[in-house]
């Protein structure tokens, strides 16, 4: 489960250079910032998404942090 999570944070973090290249080559007019920006926010939707179901389905446990255990 790990590695489909870091894979998916590695394609946004790629996503959003995309972005940037283009937002910077083309001077905001190129229509690829805004398919990048739609894909990145697409990925880390899904993402969370998968989180939530890994946690759900026992593939992944939870642990909260030490300072709010009984």
């Amino acid at each position: 489960m790990k590695y489909v999570i870091i894979v998916l944070l590695l394609f946004i973090l790629f996503s959003l250079g995309s972005a940037m290249f283009y937002l910077v080559k083309g001077q905001g007019q190129s229509k690829n910032t805004v398919k990048f920006l739609t894909v990145r926010v697409v990925l880390s939707v899904l993402l969370f998404l998968f989180i939530i179901l890994a946690a759900k389905m026992g593939w992944i446990e939870t642990q909260s942090p030490s300072f709010l255990q009984p």
